[in-house]
């Protein structure tokens, strides 16, 4: 390469988006595309892949074009026929005249990449590739944060093998040593676990009534045949209705999974599961694989044949809002060829109760909180009979801190409930599936199952050790595979120590590759480190005119290009965390997904929450923030190498620090990680939730039937091994509850009286009670009955601790006196208290010069809101001098700094000029959005309970429904469909589609083909959802139509 070629290369690199634009426009024309991302960002309409010429060879067959770069689809005869991932059924839409030869398409794959490859192994190669690299300097702070990790800067000691082996020794028991029998690892066989992973290999099948009388010390002995002693039994037992041979669906699914996935047949494991007794006779059931090996499939077939078959309702619950979006999204074609509604049950999304249907089922896809409140809806009408199946994906959830308690009180309930629902939860990483079986009642299915081959290692140093999982000793479990040389030039060495560049240009562009980083600032910072160091032809050719209409499609749809990404990905690198926005994450993952990006810097959190499989999974610090990390968020990382259709192989790497090796040693050889009930963390305020919902719910009513629910709680499971005494903590509860004034008891009218009591006393203190005889008490027997008060009610309505009620009582109650209403702000500010707690608000900090600036500049009506509650100009100035927010007023400024940033967005400001304004990241901001209509949404729920309220009731509505579209009155109607934001509302509403009809009316192509940067999928998707907000329209007229009717009929 010329020196010139190279100047203009790196002048490039360093412009802005829209300079690199117009750079690969003008290249684009004498480059041939090997793909089809340009379907998703067309250069121009004379390139668009969907111009009519091209749309027909796609249509006609002709993919010579299309997916050559592409990763290919594994072709053995006994497997599927297809790119199998946790997506399923309901992912990506593709066109099946698409799908080729295994053979062919790899040939093509090989001889394209072979024109670029460069043998990193190869001195001569390795030399030519980093030697003659000019590495941008890197300031001190950015070489700190990438490579030391924020809690230690110092040098770390060498490492290599030896010192990591010496670490981990004293993990791996001694052969020489004798082991007593009930210690001793059984015998390698198709049913053995290994020394490192407890993960079995081979079929394991248990009922709940078999792990409840076994031992907790003896090892499960699992038959290799799930269901063999079943085989005998005749189907015609179990009566469930069939409509066809597919697992009892009609012939139409099958035909549908084929079209839209290419899956020609099921896993072995998948037909097992599909058959078990558990299914055949509607028990609840846990199954259990490793990442990657399909199991969202297996629930998606469940929940076809439930509202088809059964024809019930379904409840799926997943972890995050964003995949409940991008799975209502995907679902939606499906839904309408199959004539079921699919509802979205999200923050301020979805109708508690739902409106019944009669004619159509519906599938409420929700996350947890919200799944809890559509639940606690339909039990508080009598209608929880209408939900025949409960989803829950990631059930492992159930211990994590906070939320987990919210999923344990929702499935108690449907468990205590009785109602005939069944309940399917799956996971990859739960260490007592005896314990959850025994909460659920459930039989358990787990399989080591993986479709591709994973090689995981170890880097020592420059070493790299192959983890052999089914070894025993330390030679047979860490076995050296190869000592790392790429030759680096000194000023490499120095700013890659890790040998990031070498590992990752040894998968990429060919492959995709992943690197989870400890932090954000980390993700972008080694996302930048990598786009200096990596070999610049190389990166910067692959899918050149790809990447730039990608980084157009950011600037435009997304309204912002990040500086970091503008500098990465014109060599198909970028970061991915929190910090971007739902839509900026979207057009990544596409990318990523389609080639163009091959190199993802990101957080733990996409190893659980987004399906992106990779060639290549590298591990930069065993750290998720600043813990280390456990086997359970190792294994999700992992898990994301080595998908179906990606290669024979996927390869992870964890890149170990000597100061590390301890703790790695003990991640990878202790148990997985067990789900503990949180019910009873926090002073116990899940626990608390609970026996306010089921008091209020009518399911409790007296202590013995208090008792009876929390004792089938998994914390009642788990009571002795956390050493809880569960009765007591339920009295203790029941005690503060009347105290508060929460509680009532409902056995006459003189029990109000009571109220005033000086203690409460139940049947155990009667004995003991030494007070005079004047003092009064409340005596509360086993089947004294109570209920909830007005406030009480309220708290369980809103789905909050009735303490945290009750200081949102008086803060309503304060702001009547003097509610301002010339604008939103003092509304804003009770959504934020709403969303803060006794400690502040731990979203973000306020930024003390920001907020002077801000405040300074509003208008003098707009400052009301800032002297009415005490902000004086004394606190101004000595905000101004102190440049921090402390003091007695630092709650109520922290909380108006989030009010002006909810006003900006009230007032159309843009989200990225919001971000810079206030220095807040765009991602943050939406998860700030999203708290707050969910705020709103609680709001009017509690006020709607509290006559002395009547008034805010309409206001929060009016909040909560501006809050969810922020958007002007002429794109509400479009900003109703998921997915769609502002900046694409904006483009369908200029493209002349300005209603639902408008949408429903229209073809994906032609809307692909009208609207610029519309991906195929993401037009379907929009189509499909549009069609299914018109059909729960029909319902509902049908429905009131059906009433009317038969109210003529009875006045005959």
């Amino acid at each position: 390469m010329s020196d010139q070629q190279k100047k203009n290369n790196d002048r490039i690199a360093n412009k802005r988006a829209l300079d690199i634009t117009e750079e690969n426009h003008r290249d684009a024309g004498n480059s041939k595309r090997f793909c089809s991302e340009s379907l998703f960002w067309p250069d121009s309409d004379e390139e668009s892949f969907f111009s009519n010429a091209k749309l027909e060879d796609l249509l006609s067959g002709r993919n010579e074009e299309l997916f050559g770069t592409q990763a290919q689809t594994s072709n053995k005869p006994t497997e599927l026929q297809r790119s199998e991932s946790d997506d399923g059924l309901f992912a990506d839409v593709s066109f099946p005249s698409t799908q080729r030869p295994q053979q062919e398409q790899g040939h093509e794959c090989n001889a394209a990449s072979k024109e670029n490859q460069i043998d990193l192994a190869i001195e001569e190669d390795a030399g030519s590739v980093f030697k003659q690299i000019n590495l941008l300097d890197l300031s001190i702070a950015e070489m700190e944060d990438i490579f030391h990790g924020a809690e230690d800067f110092s040098e770390p000691i060498a490492q290599n093998t030896q010192l990591f082996l010496d670490a981990v020794a004293f993990k791996v028991p001694n052969p020489k040593t004798p082991v007593k029998p009930e210690k001793s690892l059984p015998p390698a066989s198709d049913e053995s676990m290994s020394t490192i992973e407890g993960i079995v290999h081979g079929t394991q099948y248990a009922t709940c009534e078999e792990l409840k009388n076994q031992s907790i010390l003896d090892p499960i002995n699992w038959e290799t045949q799930a269901f063999a002693d079943f085989e005998a039994k005749s189907l015609s037992e179990h009566d469930f209705p069939s409509k066809g041979d597919f697992y009892g669906l009609p012939d139409k699914v099958k035909k549908m999974i084929l079209e839209h996935k290419g899956i020609k047949s099921l896993y072995e494991w998948q037909d097992e599961c599909l058959n078990l007794p558990a299914i055949r006779q509607r028990k609840n059931l846990i199954y259990a694989l490793p990442t990657s090996g399909g199991k969202t499939l297996v629930a998606e077939i469940l929940m076809l044949r439930e509202l088809l078959c059964q024809e019930r309702n379904v409840l799926f619950i997943l972890p995050y809002v964003s995949i409940v979006q991008e799975k209502v999204s995907a679902m939606s074609p499906f839904a309408i060829d199959l004539d079921f509604i699919v509802d979205e049950y999200t923050a301020g999304k979805g109708k508690c109760p739902p409106e019944p249907r009669r004619k159509r089922r519906s599938l409420f896809i929700a996350s947890i909180e919200k799944g809890a409140v559509l639940m606690d809806s339909l039990i508080d009408v009598q209608r929880p009979h209408e939900i025949g199946l409960v989803v829950v994906d990631e059930l492992h959830l159930i211990g994590e801190r906070g939320r987990g308690a919210t999923l344990e009180a929702f499935l108690t309930k449907v468990m205590f409930l009785n109602a005939n629902i069944q309940i399917v939860g799956m996971s990859a990483t739960i260490g007592n599936l005896s314990e959850i079986s025994a909460f659920l009642n459930a039989d358990v299915y787990t399989r080591g199952f993986r479709p591709v081959e994973l090689k995981e290692y170890i880097k020592c140093g420059s070493d790299l050790l192959e983890i052999n999982s089914a070894g025993h000793t330390l030679e047979e479990i860490f076995v050296p595979n190869r000592t790392l040389d790429f030759n680096y030039s000194e000023a490499v060495k120095r700013a890659d120590p890790d040998h990031l560049a070498g590992l990752i240009s040894e998968c990429a562009p060919e492959h995709c590759c992943l690197v989870f980083c400890p932090s954000r600032k980390n993700c972008e910072n080694v996302a930048l480190l990598l786009s200096r160091i990596v070999p610049k032809q190389k990166f910067f050719e692959h899918r050149r005119s790809e990447k730039a209409d990608l980084m157009d499609a950011l600037d435009k749809i997304c309204g912002v290009l990040s500086p970091v990404l503008a500098k990465t990905l014109p060599y198909g690198i970028a970061y991915h965390h929190s910090g971007l926005t739902t839509d900026e994450r979207r057009y990544i993952e596409t990318a990523y997904r389609f080639g163009v990006v091959t190199v993802i810097c990101c957080t733990s959190t996409l190893a659980a929450g987004v399906n992106l499989p990779a060639k290549r999974v590298i591990i930069r610090a065993p750290y998720v923030g600043q813990e280390f990390m456990t086997l359970c968020k190792y294994k999700q990382m992992v898990g994301r190498a080595g998908r179906a259709g990606l290669g024979e192989a996927g390869e992870s790497i964890l890149i170990a620090q000597s100061k590390d090796n301890l703790q790695v040693g003990q991640m990878l050889f202790s148990p997985m990680d067990k789900a503990l009930s949180s019910l009873y963390q926090q002073e116990a305020v899940g626990l608390q939730s609970l026996i306010l919902s089921v008091i209020g719910l009518n399911l409790a009513e007296c202590r013995r039937d208090l008792n009876r629910l929390v004792n089938s709680t998994l914390l009642a499971v788990q009571a002795n091994a956390l050493e809880v005494a569960v009765d007591e903590l339920v009295l203790r509860i029941l005690r503060e509850m009347f105290k508060n004034k929460v509680l009532q008891l409902t056995e006459s009218p003189a029990a109000k009286l009571k109220m005033n009591c000086t203690d409460i006393i139940t049947t155990q203190d009667v004995n003991q009670s030494t007070r005079p005889a004047g003092d009064r008490r409340l005596f509360i027997g086993q089947s004294t009955r109570f209920k909830l008060t007005n406030i009480g009610r309220a708290a369980f309505k809103a789905g909050i601790d009735y303490k945290r009620a009750s200081a949102i009582h008086r803060e309503l109650k304060q702001a009547q006196k003097q509610l301002i209403l010339n604008s939103y702000s003092h509304l804003l500010y009770l959504v934020v208290c709403f969303n803060s707690n006794e400690r502040g608000d731990e979203l973000f900090p306020a930024d003390a010069s920001i907020l002077f600036n801000v405040y300074s500049a509003l208008r003098t009506e707009s400052q009301a809101l800032f002297k009415q509650l005490g902000f004086t100009e004394a606190h101004a100035a000595r905000l101004f001098k102190t440049q921090s927010v402390q003091g007695p007023m630092a709650q109520q400024l922290n909380r108006l700094y989030k009010v002006l940033i909810l006003s900006d967005i009230l007032d159309l400001l843009p989200l990225p000029t919001v971000s810079c304004k206030y220095n807040v990241e765009r991602g943050t901001l939406q998860h700030l959005i999203s708290q707050s209509i969910a705020a709103s949404s609680a709001l009017v729920r509690l006020c709607d309970e509290m006559e002395e309220f009547w008034c805010y009731k309409p206001l929060f509505e009016r909040v909560l429904h501006k809050m969810d579209r922020c958007g002007t009155v002429e794109l509400e109607p479009l900003m109703e469909l998921p997915g769609v934001k502002i900046n694409r509302a904006k483009q369908l509403y200029a493209a002349g589609l300005r209603t639902i009809e408008d949408i429903a009316k229209i073809r994906p192509m032609t809307l692909v083909q009208t609207v610029e940067h519309m991906p195929l999928r993401v037009a379907t998707e929009i189509v499909s959802a549009a069609k299914i907000i018109l059909m729960k329209k029909l319902d509902h007229l049908e429905e009131e139509t059906e009433n009317l009717k038969v109210c003529l009929r009875s006045n005959d």
